[in-house]
């Protein structure tokens, strides 16, 4: 029973060396992985560090007492100024540890978590933002899309879609290169903006073509946006290659109705207006055609596999 009094400090000894030494192991092999963890494996450190020591000397100290070391090493431990060297250096390793969660680890924590939260919302803003217009792409406007109509659904509040397209837009891309067309595409995107409430959304949702999804919105007010916006258009003239260029778009407007099965069906109905809006000489606003339940239900088609308008339409 001696025997295993003067051995348990030692083995706790042992014991914590193997944790010390696996800290220092996978800190030397990983020195940038941790981050703010590092200074936790810190504290784990000095608080093994601490045990160590404390062990070691009662270890020897009591290891004297029954047999395992000479005599006079228990007779210098047993001093009692000694006696609480182990103690004071206890204490001192505990400031030191609560030092470093308190004004080191926990504020380092607090900003590193922050950090990731902005990064995570950066990679989210990347994925929902056209890199060219920084309007929201298309993904954005689907999701967003489907969310107003439910809310359509729910309230029965009015909600308005706007397609938008350039005009004569192969051609611009033809004679001044793609990047003439960006800078036209560009512009668009601008000038759709300042007409924009907070609750509305603008998208870039192809090549030279936008939607705008307008909440809140029925069809008389949604024309007025889309009247002035085609106003809009014809006086930016951007500059391009050193000539002012006259751009003109073509809109469809469609507004959400009872009798639609669904957003698809709306955006059908806002494709469709559009498609008029270019057939009728272009550089003008169509509203939708009022059709029935079953026509809305044999034209629609998922949002993803809506048709394009052509690059020279």
């Amino acid at each position: 029973m001696k025997l295993t009094a003067a051995l348990i400090y030692w083995v706790i000894v042992l014991l914590w060396l193997t944790v010390l030494g696996t800290v220092v192991a996978f800190y030397a092999r990983n020195p940038r992985v941790f981050g703010t963890t590092r200074l936790l494996l810190a504290v784990v450190a000095v608080d093994t560090f601490r045990n160590i020591i404390e062990n070691a000397y009662f270890g020897a100290f009591f290891g004297s007492q029954y047999g395992l070391f000479p005599e006079s090493v228990g007779t210098v431990l047993g001093n009692p100024f000694l006696l609480i060297l182990p103690k004071i250096f206890n204490v001192m390793a505990g400031c030191f540890v609560l030092c470093i969660l308190l004004l080191r680890w926990l504020p380092s924590a607090v900003i590193e978590h922050r950090a990731a939260e902005k990064n995570a919302n950066d990679l989210t803003l990347l994925a929902s933002v056209d890199g060219l217009t920084q309007l929201y792409n298309r993904r954005y406007f689907e999701i967003a899309a489907r969310a107003e109509w439910a809310r359509f659904q729910r309230h029965r509040r009015p909600l308005s879609v706007l397609i938008v397209d350039i005009d004569h837009f192969k051609s611009i891309n033809d004679r001044y290169g793609h990047d003439g067309g960006d800078r036209v595409i560009k512009c668009i995107a601008d000038l759709c903006g300042p007409l924009m409430r907070t609750s509305d959304i603008a998208a870039r949702i192809g090549g030279e073509e936008f939607a705008l999804l307008l909440p809140e919105t029925d069809e008389q007010a949604a024309r007025s946006v889309a009247e002035r916006l085609c106003k809009h258009v014809r006086e930016c003239s951007p500059p391009v290659e050193g000539e002012k260029l006259r751009i003109t778009v073509s809109i469809g407007i469609a507004s959400a109705t009872l009798g639609m099965s669904g957003i698809e069906a709306l955006l059908k109905c806002a494709d469709d207006a559009l498609y008029e809006a270019k057939r009728s000489g272009r550089d003008r606003v169509a509203p939708a055609k009022v059709v029935s339940t079953s026509q809305l239900a044999d034209r629609e088609m998922p949002l993803a596999q809506r048709p394009q308008p052509s690059a020279g339409f």
